[in-house]
């Protein structure tokens, strides 16, 4: 499916994507000043809406970034881009919140009037074999999370330095690069969520080691939770990447993605390991078993 179908919302109205613009005032371009989430859809429903706006909520408030709408409206948005959605295929959808044009310096705008862009664009679909052959992660020369930089928990405009690590990464023919936090151990890949398995248990940077909490990863820890995995979440140094059982990578894009390689260094047996490949088999059930039911909350899918 080509990008034909592609649309975004902009101040009040659907646009193909190819026509859509926003004001080169836009602090959001000149300053990254703005938040963002991606979601994907499974049948052509948006997964997990609403942790995903709690979660940009969450990126706003820490930036004093106002958001104006309310959840039913941001939920009407994205259906109204959904709606001529073609049948069998599947979208992402980006949600941006900036804080809208604001003149040359960096002071806030008074008053601020942020601006809202909603983008639905075909669903990326990673080939079918790296999921089965697993894919190379690389440790960039410069992969550290900047001590002042803009929070971590904070999914924000500024990704210039996960821009930067993965074309370095791509450059040595990885599939992703992985971070380090501001002591050094690692915290996540440019773009997804970090995983161990070792002698059974699985290891994850914690929330308070410079990641960002990915809603994925919150689902794949329940996942595992539900069939009495043991999840450890801590931080995480080299040489337990290098000596780990197995290593994944989760996204809302990507799903459960094997690691059998950090640069030249064969991860396990070189190939995707049993509870990786349990954990995606249980993901593949969760999400058949959510789809279509409109489920917008973690919590909603696995009740206390």
């Amino acid at each position: 499916m080509t990008g034909s179908f592609a649309t975004a919302w902009v101040d009040g109205r659907v646009w193909p994507l190819s026509e859509a613009r926003v004001s080169v005032s836009d602090r959001g371009f000149l300053f990254a000043d703005s938040v963002f989430e991606t979601i994907r859809t499974y049948g052509q429903q948006p997964f997990l809406l609403g942790d995903h706006l709690d979660r940009l909520r969450r990126s706003a408030q820490a930036l004093a970034l106002p958001v104006p709408w309310p959840d039913p409206e941001l939920e009407e948005i994205v259906i109204q881009l959904l709606a001529g959605w073609p049948a069998g295929h599947e979208a992402a959808l980006r949600i941006v919140v900036t804080r809208g044009d604001g003149g040359h310096g960096l002071a806030f705008p008074e008053p601020q009037r942020p601006r809202l862009v909603a983008l639905c664009r075909p669903l990326p679909s990673p080939a079918a074999e790296i999921y089965q052959q697993g894919v190379k992660v690389v440790l960039p020369t410069d992969a550290r999370v900047k001590e002042h930089s803009v929070p971590a928990h904070v999914k924000s405009g500024s990704y210039l330095a996960n821009v930067l690590a993965l074309a370095e990464a791509r450059r040595e023919g990885g599939f992703e690069a992985l971070l380090r936090a501001a002591d050094g151990s690692l915290s996540e890949a440019s773009t997804s969520n970090l995983f161990l398995v070792s002698s059974g248990r699985i290891v994850t940077p914690g929330v308070g080691d410079y990641i960002l909490p990915g809603i994925t990863r919150a689902l794949v820890i329940a996942l595992a939770e539900s069939v009495q995995l043991e999840v450890v979440q801590r931080s995480v140094e080299d040489k337990e990447l290098f000596t780990a059982d197995e290593v994944f990578l989760t996204s809302s894009i990507k799903e459960l993605l094997p690691v059998v390689t950090v640069g030249d260094i064969r991860i396990g047996d070189g190939l995707p390991g049993a509870i990786t490949r349990r954990l995606m088999e249980l993901f593949e059930a969760k999400t058949r078993e959510l789809c279509g039911q409109g489920i917008d909350r973690l919590s909603r899918a696995f009740p206390a």
